[in-house]
């Protein structure tokens, strides 16, 4: 009866840590000018899911230039808004990204 308690107390634990990492990791959203040519996109260590022009991401950066540059080399789109609910990168930070 010791090993189910145990066991199950393992099980709730593990259970509550992938929540808390989830809940951790934001959904970012990327807005492109055009569809990448595939809807499964890496950058950043991150996978991206892209239907259309919108990507979207469960990240463990930060929104950053840095970040979304990658995600224009990969997809080879411009982009045109970049972030999660919280943060969006702003006009001129969008401009960065783009290479201009």
């Amino acid at each position: 009866m010791k090993a189910f308690r145990t066991i199950a107390l393992a099980a709730a634990l593990s259970i509550g840590f992938a929540g808390a990492a989830l809940a951790r990791s934001p959904t970012f959203t990327a807005t492109l000018d055009t569809a990448p040519a595939q809807s499964r996109v890496i950058a950043q260590n991150t996978i991206w899911n892209c239907e259309g022009e919108t990507c979207v991401a469960r990240a463990s950066h930060a929104v950053s230039v840095r970040a979304c540059r990658q995600l224009v080399r990969q997809t080879g789109a411009r982009v045109t808004a970049y972030g999660t609910p919280e943060r969006q990168l702003s006009a001129d930070e969008i401009a960065r990204c783009n290479g201009e």
